[in-house]
């Protein structure tokens, strides 16, 4: 099944990227940018776009640490 892809542009200290995301991550991405305050029209500092990337990272450490001890408690 072919998967719908959205892109995703962003400025950052003054060079533009553009992305082709899948429909659902292009939300998410969206959605974690507006959380951080990072704009899709308009130039960001990649401070910004550091703090986002460590939030993320963190929850996926966290996420990652509590599905090993799901797995430590089921065998």
């Amino acid at each position: 099944m072919k998967k719908d892809l959205k892109k995703v542009s962003v400025t950052i200290a003054g060079t533009r990227y553009e992305f082709a995301l899948e429909e659902e991550f292009a939300k998410f991405v969206l959605d974690i940018f507006n959380k951080n305050d990072i704009f899709t029209d308009q130039d960001n500092r990649p401070d910004k776009l550091l703090k986002a990337f460590l939030i993320i990272s963190k929850e996926y450490f966290e996420y990652e640490e509590n599905i090993k001890a799901l797995m430590d408690e089921i065998e």
